[in-house]
């Protein structure tokens, strides 16, 4: 019942949005059970069992989430609770004063964890803040969970294949289709030494290893453009005008057929619409240098995260002479 919660909750969605109509419905109906019976046992319970979907479940114990975030949520339960003619938990109490007796202001990092399936899940360590150390790249973006679904939806073509990923930040579409479309290889890549070390640090902590079943996985501290891959993948990447040339320009060698001249690479690229003429230019760009897109259907929603912006997700391949 508060698993869609759950999901909510360890993707970090802002307090204000999560769906705290469910929990006022589960403490509504426990509430009148208890004024029927004359006692608090399913307040008590009802209040456990948030608990156990929220700050007590494993997941926050083997990735924790930053106790900023923890102690925003405890607060918000403690409203909710108050309403109604019952004692608040001891466990939300005793959580929310340990909490209230820290210095939470200096925390600047943290987990979340992603819940694609019942057996299938990405933590990952993040920044809270969106710039840090000096780059974007220490947090995930919007454009990253369109991509990552796409690859989820399109893991049967994706299965046995080459990839390579641009700016991969913290991890998630990278280790999306490591977990979920079976591919030959991944490369990831970025350049921010800081962006590195915590993509490193990701993969390991999501228990990685270097083969399996065929399946590598590596990191490299470059634009990934003396690589060769079947697929190259991308997201929020189009943001600045200035370094739309040298994009493009890396994608151009990336696009040509290393091999088999029958069975050209492609690029799926994920764009967040927030400056339609950065947008423009990039696809002006892309025609000039003899590479053609085409507008791709977003793929079913799985990952629980906002989406403020709308994005676009194109398929991108060489002009053939």
């Amino acid at each position: 019942m508060l698993q869609k919660f759950t999901n909510s909750f360890f993707a970090r969605t802002p307090i204000s949005k999560l769906d705290w109509q469910l929990i006022d419905e589960n403490l509504s109906q426990s509430s009148e059970l208890d004024l029927l019976n004359g006692n608090e046992d399913q307040m008590f319970h009802c209040q456990e069992n948030i608990l156990n979907a929220t700050v007590n479940h494993p997941l926050n114990l083997k990735y924790p989430l930053p106790e900023i975030y923890i102690h925003s949520f405890l607060k918000a339960l403690i409203n909710k609770v108050e309403k109604y003619p019952c004692e608040i938990h001891y466990q939300v109490l005793e959580k929310y004063t340990n909490l209230v007796c820290k210095n939470l202001s200096d925390i600047e990092s943290g987990y979340r964890t992603f819940i694609i399936d019942e057996s299938t899940s990405i933590s990952l360590k993040e920044n809270i803040s969106i710039i840090s150390d000096g780059t974007t790249g220490l947090c995930t973006w919007q454009a990253a969970f369109h991509l990552a679904e796409w690859c989820i939806a399109n893991r049967e073509r994706i299965s046995g294949m080459a990839i390579i990923e641009l700016g991969s930040g913290a991890g998630l579409v990278g280790l999306t289709c490591y977990k979920m479309c079976q591919p030959r290889f991944i490369t990831l890549t970025d350049f921010h030494p800081k962006v590195i070390e915590t993509l490193r640090y990701n993969l390991k902590n999501n228990e990685v290893i270097t083969s399996r079943s065929g399946s590598l996985i590596q990191v490299q501290a470059r634009n990934g453009n003396d690589l060769e891959a079947d697929l190259i993948v991308a997201s929020d990447i189009v943001y600045d005008e200035e370094l739309i040339p040298f994009l493009v320009g890396t994608l151009v060698k990336l696009l040509q057929p290393k091999r088999n001249v029958n069975k050209l690479p492609s690029a799926i690229i994920a764009c967040t619409e927030r400056n339609e003429e950065t947008l423009e230019r990039f696809l002006s760009e892309l025609a000039c240098r003899s590479l053609k897109y085409v507008h791709l259907e977003h793929a079913p929603v799985v990952f629980a995260c906002e989406r403020n912006y709308p994005v676009r997700i194109y398929e991108i391949k060489p002009i053939l002479s």
